[in-house]
């Protein structure tokens, strides 16, 4: 039990992180970035793009991101609530 505790909470600590760095206004996301020579930008997603096509699609992928850490962060507090409920009876 341990083991998966400790698992659960390393995911908890990355879904953290991640809705952090997704909350934080900018232009350009908070990952890994290729400004090639010919004006484009690529991530390990994306890309290689123009600079405007990069952005769009970025965002996009953002709001993705963003949609999926809300889903699993109710899906998280609805799994206590439950933990919760299980105990008292």
């Amino acid at each position: 039990m341990t083991n998966l505790r400790s698992r659960f909470q390393n995911i908890l600590t990355q879904l953290k992180i991640l809705s952090d760095a997704l909350k934080e206004p900018s232009e350009y996301p908070k990952c890994c970035l290729t400004f090639h020579l010919d004006g484009k930008i690529s991530c390990d997603v994306l890309g290689p793009l123009s600079k405007e096509q990069f952005l769009k699609e970025c965002k996009k992928c953002r709001e993705s991101l963003k949609d999926f850490v809300k889903l699993v962060n109710e899906w998280i507090k609805r799994s206590e609530e439950i933990l919760e409920y299980q105990k008292t009876q």
